[in-house]
């Protein structure tokens, strides 16, 4: 076995899909709203250290209040029944879509934080003023409403500002993972379209090596050309058929190297062994297409061809932990002394980075008892069934 001693151009990959728009969240975007929390809890301190009364020169504190004695105590403590719970949560349907439409992404921060502070500002002052007409109503004597909004605007604007700060740190983790995900996505279409538009170059390869078997036995043997011409009309609808999915069955693929072998011995007759060694368990995994036949067809070329005696080329398969290993080797002449990679072997490399990135690996050595071995590890992938 050999390799191909030809020179050409590197594969063209498939150019890769329209880029979609993914929402860009930024560290600075989690440290402003770290930022903003920390102010309004700052600010929740402050103001509540402020209303704690001065007696006689000395800051007084209330007592810390016993437990609620019943139900109903307990929901007036936690501010159920107030305009301003309710306020609270009844912006949150409203500030959370605001959050999603008006992401404070790098791009437009400073306009989406304008429209939501701006939002938070309106429903302040509409549960303010909820507040005002409800607490004084019916009421003989009735304030201001303008002495009565610094009260309400405080006691509002806290609570409402916090509830925005909640809808944007969760809205951009979702954004985040939603944008991490469909880069990995994009990440594997490009991966799997790179592979077929390798696999697409290989197909033409392989076809015309073969027509060129065809063409020689026309005139030397009419009847072996035509054999060949009824198994290529065979190997080819079985390629078509899985030509427009990247990865096979591994049983698929044998099924394939089969075929091809078949129409090997058309051509070398006698001159030509064989040897399959897959287990059932190896058959069961998933390979590139078309991952065998570069290989095959190298040991016939460049291993046995030279050989007037031929020789034997085999394929084995075996399931070493997470990993499937596959052995394509040959007892023909060898490799020959300062050899380069050709079509078959540059593609073979490159579909099995395209598919595996550098969970594979693709080693041609010399064999021990003459000729030449391949060896292919892959991350071990069971086919749908």
């Amino acid at each position: 076995m050999g390799y191909l001693f030809l020179t050409v151009p590197p594969a063209m990959d498939s150019p890769p899909p329209p880029p979609m728009s993914v929402a860009r969240v930024t560290p600075a975007t989690y440290v402003w709203l770290s930022v903003a929390v920390v102010v309004l809890v700052g600010a929740g301190i402050a103001v509540g250290q402020a209303g704690v009364p001065m007696v006689g020169g000395i800051r007084g504190y209330p007592r810390v209040p016993g437990p609620p004695p019943d139900v109903r105590t307990l929901l007036r403590q936690l501010g159920v029944g107030s305009v301003a719970w309710y306020a609270t949560a009844l912006s949150l349907p409203v500030l959370w879509p605001v959050a999603a439409a008006f992401p404070l992404t790098q791009s437009r921060a400073w306009r989406s934080l304008g429209v939501q502070v701006a939002l938070v500002a309106v429903l302040v002052g509409v549960a303010a003023w909820a507040q005002y007409a409800i607490t004084f109503r019916g009421a003989p004597s009735v304030p201001p409403f303008s002495a009565y909004a610094q009260i309400a605007i405080g006691a509002n604007a806290l609570p409402l500002l916090a509830v925005a700060t909640m809808a944007n740190v969760v809205e951009a983790r979702r954004r985040a993972v939603r944008g991490s995900l469909e880069a990995g996505r994009l990440r594997a279409e490009l991966a799997e379209s790179r592979l077929v538009a390798v696999t697409s170059q290989l197909q033409p390869h392989f076809l015309f090596n073969t027509l060129q078997s065809i063409s020689t036995l026309i005139h030397r043997d009419p009847a072996a050309a035509d054999a060949m011409l009824a198994k290529l009309s065979d190997l080819l609808r079985d390629v078509l058929r899985r030509s427009r999915r990247a990865l096979v069955p591994f049983a698929d693929e044998l099924r394939m190297a089969e075929t091809y072998l078949d129409l090997a011995r058309i051509r070398y007759a006698e001159r030509l062994r064989t040897t399959v060694d897959v287990p059932a368990e190896a058959a069961r995994a998933e390979v590139p297409v078309l991952l065998l036949q570069p290989f095959i067809e190298n040991a016939l070329r460049h291993g046995i061809g030279p050989r007037a005696a031929g020789g034997e080329v085999g394929i084995a398969a075996r399931v070493d932990g997470g990993r499937l290993v596959v052995t394509v080797w040959d007892d023909g002449v060898g490799l020959a002394a300062a050899t380069t990679e050709g079509t078959g072997i540059a593609n073979a490399r490159e579909r099995l980075r395209h598919a595996y990135g550098d969970a594979q690996s693709l080693d041609v050595a010399p064999r021990a008892a003459g000729g030449v071995t391949v060896t292919i590890a892959m991350p071990l992938r069971w086919a749908a069934e």
